[in-house]
């Protein structure tokens, strides 16, 4: 979702001073020079910013950023107009 992605971007600019003209989908967090420090410090922003737990696989230096937004989409209830459903 663009939404997801632009926000994930605007961490990643101001909270680990990636250069906005070096960040593209297909790089891993490890090419956009996150050691295993930051990478846990991306989780816990990530978890105030979105809500939710993000998964160890999916914060790991080998993570492209396109898996990283497909992840936190996936983890969001209501992305992309759908609505939980009701518990039976």
């Amino acid at each position: 979702m663009p939404d997801t992605c632009a926000t994930v971007r605007s961490i990643l600019t101001s909270a680990f001073r990636v250069p906005e003209d070096e960040i593209r989908p297909e790089l891993t967090l490890a090419q956009l020079d996150l050691d295993s420090l930051a990478l846990t410090e991306l989780v816990l922003v990530l978890h105030e910013r979105f809500g939710v737990k993000v998964d160890s696989e999916y914060a790991s230096r080998s993570t492209t950023l396109a898996q990283l937004v497909d992840h936190l989409d996936a983890l969001r209830p209501g992305v992309d107009g759908l609505v939980p459903a009701a518990a039976p």
